[in-house]
């Protein structure tokens, strides 16, 4: 199985999407994922979880631009 995919969209917007076909793509001031769970871990760490199939990552912190002020979803 895959992993899990969390990618910036054109429009400023993100989207999510899981191996299962679970996906969902969270608009400008929406603060929380519906179908995924996305916790802060220590050390610039994050876990996003599929609320389908359970499917669960591990991943590091990282920017998508250089010099982006944009932070990662939550």
């Amino acid at each position: 199985m895959g992993e899990i995919e969390m990618m910036p969209a054109a429009n400023g917007t993100w989207v999510m999407v899981c191996p299962c076909g679970q996906a969902e793509r969270r608009g400008g001031g929406v603060k929380a994922w519906r179908k995924f769970k996305a916790t802060i871990l220590p050390n610039q760490r994050y876990r996003v979880c599929c609320t389908a199939c359970g499917l669960c990552i591990e991943q590091r912190l990282t920017y998508v631009a250089t010099g982006s002020t944009r932070l990662p979803p939550s």
